[in-house]
């Protein structure tokens, strides 16, 4: 289901069931073959923000996308800084299998992003008024989501290093929920690594779990 084989305008039927935890195993998947080729593809300027990665993978990935059931929707489209990085929805197709617009579709995954590129002040990838993790926690993203997602662009060091890192900031009451490294086939670990993570809500006392996908950019 690569992008190279969208023809007119129809998206191909996604594999998995797209009801209930079967979309989610569809963008994860979707997720673990694309964010790879990302890393391959990536031309590092050391002159770019955060929000020059984040347009960048955007553009990236809303072209693969477009075989698939969902989309993409960046933050700046929702005008709001408190948005996370990426809105994904549900997209659905008519009887001749042509994709169609609807205002109300099925909002039903969130990914946030965030640099590694400093032993400190990559510590928002955690916590902080702009913390990744902290956001998801006082659902302010994924909002009243059960699963959601963390990209993480690592500039420096290695997977190792800012797994050790991250779990280090982790808050003393989440200490027994570190994240567990998952093996993920046809990957090379120097292109990226999958982690997962599970966060009680400060807010509402339930549950989101994370899966964090580290791609490599240095």
């Amino acid at each position: 289901m690569l992008a190279d084989n969208f023809q007119n305008n129809k998206r191909q039927e996604v594999k998995s069931d797209f009801t209930s935890d079967g979309k989610i195993i569809s963008l994860l998947n979707f997720l673990e073959l694309h964010l790879p080729k990302f890393s391959e593809n990536y031309q590092k300027n050391d002159k770019e923000d955060e929000w020059n990665l984040n347009e960048e993978l955007f553009a990236f990935l809303d072209i693969y996308s477009r075989d698939y059931a969902f989309q993409f929707i960046p933050e700046y489209r929702y005008k709001n800084k408190s948005r996370p990085d990426f809105g994904i929805k549900e997209v659905k197709t008519d009887e001749a299998g042509i994709y169609t617009y609807d205002k109300k579709a099925e909002h039903f995954f969130d990914i946030e992003c965030k640099r590694l590129y400093h032993p400190t002040i990559s510590k928002k990838y955690v916590s902080g008024k702009t913390g990744g993790i902290q956001r998801f926690k006082e659902n302010r993203h994924g909002v009243n989501l059960p699963y959601s997602a963390m990209i993480g662009y690592v500039e420096i060091e290695n997977f190792k290093f800012w797994h050790k890192k991250v779990n280090s900031w982790i808050s003393i009451k989440e200490e027994h929920l570190k994240f567990e490294v998952n093996k993920i086939a046809n990957v090379e670990i120097n292109k990226m690594a999958k982690l997962k993570s599970t966060h009680i809500r400060n807010i509402e006392n339930t549950k989101i779990e994370l899966t964090h996908f580290w791609v490599n950019i240095n």
